[in-house]
């Protein structure tokens, strides 16, 4: 990552992906040795019973699958899921059981059989709530994501610092004394054969943009024989995959360890691997069992290297694994810093005050301006309803504040709304902060947003009310807090449905 911007936007969805918040209280209930209380904390739900798989398939596998919750770090894993857009991918399946066999109709004949750990992610994408559901399964789907010890077992601490692509002396990007390579610096002969070189030398053919020389880099081979295949060329469709290059050889072994097939797909559909060679396929040639490159590599290191992070603010485990003689000073929340926007008002720069849930103009007073085409008028239109034109970093600021809400983030939200909130305030979809209730801390959030002056009975472009939208995501807790507040119970969306009716309509027969 040699470019700020992706650095930054890197540490970004780090930070929603898992708020430092999430961190700290998951840590504390997996350190007490409350695998359900890391869980809840994580916005895992837990859809299973121990004594049911003790009865189903034997004690020995039950015992197996608590060993696996004990060392649970969902927040962890959270890091890792398949992602598109910063969304969870809807129904995607995600194997974590350290169980060697894999179970059947994970592959086509397989007569091996056992129960699998499985986390189940949201079944649409209008599923407000980014969270997890985990299970205990017999029966694979045709294709699933299979998840390696180290993005989920706190104790994988060796493959961890393995994967960051720490060596004996030091880490990727760094000289033995601890120093960052200087921009531009080229990974010594002497030390690029070793794990820390590798993932030096991959970065730097990516960077260059070279994809087919990064693949051999990682141990593969590149079938490049031209084909009749429509869409991007073969170079193309492997940079995408790039993330995914510093463990894709060791999870290529692990997989064909585990499941006994040599041949695997890439999500894309458009890229195969048979052993070690990756060439393009055809859409209808159908490999079943697990994706293959869909595991990204983390790229921590790379942030150290530009002091864009420091080891401080690095996941505790994280920290374990790469600074294993250091004390880390971690902090789980940093309070929200009011931002200084300067904003082009007529003939002159104003500068606006991002507080966190209000934006304040100091040179109108604290009322908004009310020209229509004034500089200041349209940052506070934009910030409030979306509605453009507005200043980039007033929108980079309002789309931060939802992205705490969509991400299940509530301390950082509360931290945000600290200094008020502004009842104007509307997302994306036209709703007020109630209708992203259901993702967060509801007894926590919604005395705040009532007290802020919300309305339970404000509506989006739909005609959904906070208890419709808490409804979409079957959130019965959320939809009782909200009712007990004050909430109609037959208030009626665009469509004339009361919240009951969503709620039976999403759960299905």
């Amino acid at each position: 990552m040699e470019r700020r911007r992706e650095r930054l936007r890197y540490r970004r969805e780090l930070n929603l992906c898992a708020p430092p918040a999430m961190i700290a209280a998951a840590t504390e209930r997996r350190l007490a040795g409350d695998w359900r209380g890391a869980c809840a904390a994580a916005l895992v739900d837990v859809d299973l019973d121990l004594r049911k798989v003790a009865s189903a398939y034997g004690a020995g596998h039950a015992e197996r699958i608590e060993a696996e919750l004990l060392g649970f770090a969902p927040e962890l894993l959270r890091r890792f899921l398949p992602r598109s857009e910063g969304r969870l991918v809807p129904r995607a399946a995600v194997v974590l059981s350290r169980f060697d066999e894999p179970c059947r109709g994970a592959r086509e004949g397989s007569r091996r059989h056992g129960p699998v750990l499985v986390a189940t992610q949201p079944q649409s994408w209008q599923v407000v709530r980014q969270g997890l559901t985990l299970q205990v399964l017999h029966k694979l789907p045709t294709h699933f994501h299979d998840m390696p010890e180290w993005t989920w077992r706190a104790d994988a601490v060796a493959d961890r610092r393995w994967v960051y692509g720490a060596g004996p002396d030091r880490l990727p990007w760094h000289f033995a004394d601890g120093s960052p390579y200087p921009q531009g610096t080229v990974t010594p002969p002497e030390q690029a054969a070793d794990r820390t070189g590798e993932i030096e030398r991959i970065a730097a053919a990516l960077v260059a943009g070279r994809p087919v020389e990064a693949f051999e880099v990682a141990g593969f081979e590149v079938d490049t024989t031209p084909t009749r295949h429509y869409g991007p060329e073969l170079p193309k469709l492997l940079a995408r995959m790039g993330r995914a290059l510093p463990v894709a050889r060791a999870e290529l072994l692990r997989l064909t360890r585990r499941y006994e097939q040599e041949r695997f797909r890439a999500q894309w559909g458009l890229v195969g691997i048979s052993r070690f060679t990756v060439r393009r396929q055809d859409y209808s040639r159908a490999d079943s069992g697990p994706w293959m490159f869909d595991v990204p590599a983390p790229a921590e290191v790379s942030l150290l290297r530009f002091g864009d992070l420091g080891p401080d603010e690095l996941h505790p485990l994280v920290h374990e694994a790469l600074f294993p003689d250091r004390v880390q000073q971690w902090r789980a929340q940093v309070p929200h810093v009011p931002e200084l926007i300067q904003v082009r008002c007529g003939t002159e720069w104003h500068t606006v005050v991002a507080t966190g849930g209000h934006l304040r103009t100091p040179h109108h007073g604290d009322a908004a301006p009310d020209e229509p085409m004034h500089g200041c008028a349209a940052a506070v239109r934009g910030w409030r309803t979306g509605v453009r034109p507005m200043p980039k970093d007033v929108r980079r600021d309002r789309q931060a504040l939802f992205a705490l809400a969509l991400h299940g983030d509530t301390d950082g939200l509360l931290a945000r709304l600290a200094d008020g909130l502004d009842p104007g305030l509307r997302g994306p979809g036209g709703g007020t902060l109630l209708h992203w209730l259901a993702h967060l801390d509801h007894a926590r959030l919604l005395p705040v947003l009532l007290g802020a002056g919300l309305s339970l009975e404000d509506r989006d472009h739909e005609g959904r009310t906070a208890l419709h939208a808490a409804a979409e995501s079957c959130a019965e807790a959320t939809m009782a807090a909200l009712i007990a507040a004050g909430a109609d119970p037959d208030s009626r969306d665009q469509q004339g449905r009361i919240p009951a009716r969503v709620l039976a309509e999403v759960r299905g027969p």
